[in-house]
């Protein structure tokens, strides 16, 4: 599929993947986020959330990453997903560990504050048992979980298909990895639906999230042919 190449080719930093259904329906993406990955029972999963777009310039790319980094309300969208997933993961009885301050995650046309999480599994817990409790992160459901999915059911009037569900692999080891699948786009035949989202929150403003939200589409955008 060339679309799919164009992803490998346009956002080599992201997790490109492509699932079909049998059916001549084919769900693809291009995903900056890692819901989780274990491989010989050392776990990691990202905390991202908050964004802006890259810049024209050097000058300007500095700019706006400062500008993400000292943002209190792009700071405060990311908390509310470290908080997330650091509670549910001592719920499984892990000790999670984390940077104090997040990181930015550039990819070639947005970045993101991103914190990275690690943990140690024991041998009796399955990857399966992880990730449903870290599935839906606040990025893609909001918080508190249950109130926010009842919210989203009320007002959304379109299927997200697997729009934001986990897509990733299994060994019989216990090893894997998934990523959520976001910037991602359902193509049936000659017509394809794309998907985005934007964190909302006290202080976003509905201009800024709506830029962010095209910036995002823009990833499906220029690889469709």
């Amino acid at each position: 599929m060339q679309s799919l190449n164009n992803l490998r080719f346009i956002y080599p930093d992201c997790y490109v993947f492509s699932t079909s259904n049998g059916k001549g329906q084919n769900f693809i993406g291009a995903s900056p986020e890692r819901l989780i990955s274990i491989n010989n029972n050392q776990l990691i999963t990202d905390a991202l959330a908050g964004s802006a777009p890259r810049g024209k310039t050097s000058t300007q790319d500095v700019k706006l990453a400062k500008n993400l980094l000292c943002s209190e309300k792009d700071l405060r969208e990311h908390k509310f997903v470290i908080d997330f997933i650091i509670k549910h993961l001592q719920d499984l009885g892990l000790n999670p560990h984390y940077p104090s301050q997040p990181h930015l995650l550039q990819l070639s046309n947005i970045q993101h504050l991103w914190t990275p999480i690690t943990a140690e599994i024991s041998q009796n817990i399955h990857i399966l048992e992880i990730l449903a409790e870290l599935h839906p992160t606040p990025a893609v459901a909001g918080v508190p979980r249950d109130t926010a999915q009842q919210q989203i059911h009320n007002f959304e009037t379109f299927e997200r298909s697997l729009y934001a569900a986990p897509i990733g692999w299994i060994d019989y080891q216990g090893n894997g990895e998934f990523v959520v699948g976001i910037r991602s786009a359902l193509i049936d035949g000659d017509r394809t639906r794309l998907f985005a989202g934007a964190g909302i929150v006290v202080g976003s403003k509905p201009d800024k999230e709506l830029a962010e939200v095209q910036l995002k589409l823009q990833t499906l955008l220029k690889a469709l042919v």
